[in-house]
């Protein structure tokens, strides 16, 4: 790997993307896939920031919400890996979008998904799209509007055997997590959820002999069937903002949050019912996390960074 780079040095090829994205690239094979947002005109007498009625009751716009007050273009790109050139982009939606973004955030949060056949892009209340590896469209899924608390959307979609599935909390209450049939769309499963806005994603984990998708939030962590939907286990939350996702090994996942307070919690998967207070919940720690950046698990290391980077291995 690479230990030093600038705007020359180890750098292959570097291809201009139009607009604003905080998703990650992913790839498959020679292809790479992302997304980008492109802010558009403003409309006339609407407002930066979208008022949220919270899951309490009360009403919320968030300081720093933007964008809610112009029209947006989100696209869905593909590129040659070998060489950086844009094979196709395709806009997923374009007009006003339902909610705001944090003024550091983008409309394009959520990391695409692939199974080498077809490429998954969710832009929150502005739907879930697939594309097949030529850049058609195959199917799009409108999921209803999903409160964000005005700052954007975050979680990305899973992929497990013929469903894609995502975690839809939403800042009023109207919580939910459901799966998708890859090539139809058609909605296979859907369970609502108790909790509120959340923007970390679920992950798959391996516990004997069944695969689990856990999904962190303040309220509640929770594992159910990927294939069903049903709950198998759940955790007492983290009572904090679920922002960063899980990392998993084997069937450890380490479930962290760093606002407003600092915790991460390390959990056995497979169990059963209510685990909290048992032997599943197998280690804590309180110090090192990051309000919004991921932990990483490499091997038998837990690598944590706070936001203002310091870095702590576990």
């Amino acid at each position: 790997l690479p230990v030093e780079w600038s705007a020359t040095k180890n750098i292959k090829w570097k291809t201009a993307i139009v607009g604003r994205g905080h998703s990650s690239p992913i790839v498959w094979g020679n292809r790479v896939f992302l997304t980008t947002a492109i802010d558009g005109e403003v409309i006339p007498g609407a407002k930066p920031g979208v008022t949220h009625k919270m899951s309490d009751g009360t009403d919320f716009v968030h300081p720093e919400a933007v964008g809610a007050d112009r029209k947006h273009t989100f696209k869905v790109i593909s590129l040659d890996r070998e060489t950086g050139k844009i094979l196709w982009e395709r806009v997923a939606y374009e007009g006003a979008v339902a909610d705001s973004r944090h003024q550091k955030a983008s409309f394009a949060s959520s990391t695409p998904a692939t199974d080498g056949k077809y490429v998954f892009a969710f832009f929150g209340t502005e739907g879930l799209y697939a594309y097949d590896y030529s850049g058609k469209l195959v199917w799009k899924q409108h999921l209803g509007t999903l409160g964000t608390a005005s700052v954007g959307y975050g979680v990305s979609p899973i992929l497990f055997k013929n469903v894609v599935i995502m975690q839809c909390d939403d800042s009023g209450g109207k919580s939910f997590i459901a799966g998708f049939d890859k090539k139809t769309g058609k909605q296979a499963w859907r369970t609502e959820r108790k909790v509120d806005i959340t923007w970390s994603s679920p992950v798959l984990v391996r516990a004997g002999n069944r695969t689990e998708l856990v999904a962190s939030a303040a309220e509640a962590i929770i594992a159910y069937d990927p294939a069903t939907g049903k709950e198998l286990w759940r955790h007492k939350g983290l009572g904090s903002n679920a922002v960063p996702t899980p990392v998993v090994l084997n069937d450890l996942v380490v479930v962290t949050s760093g606002a407003p307070h600092k915790i991460a919690l390390a959990l056995k998967a497979g169990g059963n019912g209510d685990v909290t207070g048992s032997p599943r919940l197998v280690w804590s720690y309180n110090k090192g996390t990051a309000y919004v950046p991921s932990p990483i698990l490499y091997g038998d290391y837990l690598y944590l960074m706070t936001g203002n980077g310091s870095i702590s291995c576990l």
